[in-house]
């Protein structure tokens, strides 16, 4: 039997960076937001032993470093009831290296997937904690919806839904250096943060005054001029407001109306290969019917 697995996208409506541990780890302050820009992760038991990965396009990265096979691994090291290969396949449509956790998405799936195939054997709570040993997004993308991550990305808090409304999603030909874009920021003396009272307020105040509230401290470091550019042409096109996600380097915009949002979209289809249009969902990953 092969399943399939949706694994949305996500964004940061906000993001803050309060220090570093002893050991590396940064300690953020996020609002994070689930999108409909998925990939769909396909997995299918096998006779054979081991993990056969499939994913179009990243043939070229090895086993041990795609996240995907890395959870898989992980799911049969830490079920030992759980005997068979597996197969996946990756329909990609999340940007590799752009801020919107499609490594980390495509490994949630996994998770949830093979727990399915499983019989359920692990809670959603043990599942986010397999998952935190792949990457610090991954709770979240097996979670999804609206919510504040602490720590170090990993201890979630659902938010209220963001009110209707629309996002611009546009990648810049440049990605940007996760570990680059974080020692940058270590080297920042005053950076300025976000007010997240007041961005936690606005999701009960409408689109337009969340626009306002949009806030991401990597802008300080990341200095592409394609994220500037982006970042104006959604506002001048109708955007309450826009921002980059993650270290970047996608630029998101807010958008209270669907046609403003297309509008802006086709503009940027002119300059720039990857934009889609996407709307909030409240779910992570589940199955495709």
């Amino acid at each position: 039997m092969r399943i399939h697995v949706i694994a949305p996208a996500k964004i940061n409506l906000a993001l803050d960076i309060l220090g570093k541990r002893d050991d590396g780890f940064h300690l953020v302050k996020m609002i994070m937001q689930a999108v409909d820009l998925c990939d769909v992760v396909s997995l299918k038991p096998s006779r054979e032993p081991g993990i056969e990965l499939h994913c179009p396009g990243l043939e070229a990265v090895p086993n041990e470093e795609n996240t995907a096979y890395r959870a898989a691994a992980l799911f049969q090291k830490k079920t030992p009831a759980f005997t068979e290969g597996i197969s996946i396949k990756i329909k990609k449509r999340i940007p590799m290296m752009a801020g919107l956790a499609g490594g980390s998405a495509d490994a949630a799936a996994v998770l949830f997937g093979l727990n399915h195939l499983a019989g359920g054997v692990y809670t959603m709570d043990q599942l986010c904690e397999l998952g935190a040993q792949i990457g610090s997004d991954v709770p979240f993308c097996l979670q999804g919806g609206t919510m504040l991550a602490e720590g170090t990305g990993t201890l979630l808090s659902p938010l209220p839904a963001l009110p209707d409304c629309f996002f611009v999603l546009a990648r810049p030909p440049q990605g940007v250096s996760t570990a680059k874009a974080y020692a940058a920021f270590d080297q920042l003396r005053n950076p300025v943060h976000p007010d997240f009272d007041r961005t936690a307020l606005a999701l009960y105040e409408g689109a337009e005054e969340l626009g306002r509230c949009l806030f991401n401290v990597f802008e300080q470091v990341v200095t592409l001029p394609d994220v500037s550019h982006i970042r104006d042409v959604m506002k001048e096109n109708g955007a309450a407001g826009a921002c980059m996600t993650g270290t970047g380097s996608t630029v998101f915009g807010l958008f209270a109306d669907k046609g403003d949002a297309e509008r802006c979209a086709s503009i940027l289809k002119t300059e720039y290969e990857r934009v889609f249009v996407t709307q909030p969902v409240p779910y992570g990953c589940i199955l495709d019917d």
